[in-house]
């Protein structure tokens, strides 16, 4: 699923790294990574968990799209929490690029960078 690319104008000195990590989320690039420690790799106690920023549409995408199936996630936010974003990144082993979901489950950690709702779902459902 696409979504439509917008042009969003930065004021701040981060600008270029917001328009980077919101494109390729946009994009939808799908990286899904498993972790063996599945107890390393989450940062809260829900399963389903978005590594995000308020200012990402892909971001808000995904989210809305897990809130249509139902399925519970918790959010960190990535300019609030930049510690917990570089340990996830760190343990998921990607660059800066949000979304990055991680989904623990049982024997395992998967991560998905991008809105890819449906990666999150069947990674989620254990498949």
């Amino acid at each position: 699923m696409w979504a439509p690319l917008s042009i969003v104008s930065y004021p701040d000195e981060v600008s270029l790294v917001r328009r980077t990590l919101c494109l390729v989320g946009l994009l939808g690039a799908s990286l899904i990574a498993s972790a063996a420690d599945a107890g390393v790799s989450s940062l809260t106690s829900a399963p389903v968990t978005v590594y995000s920023a308020k200012w990402c549409s892909a971001c808000r995408t995904l989210q809305s799209g897990l809130a249509e199936r139902k399925i519970a996630f918790a959010v960190v936010d990535v300019d609030d929490n930049a510690a917990a974003f570089a340990r996830a990144r760190a343990t998921a082993n990607v660059g800066n690029a949000i979304p990055l979901t991680s989904v623990v489950r049982t024997s395992d950690t998967v991560w998905i960078v991008g809105a890819a709702v449906d990666a999150v779902d069947r990674a989620q459902r254990g498949e």
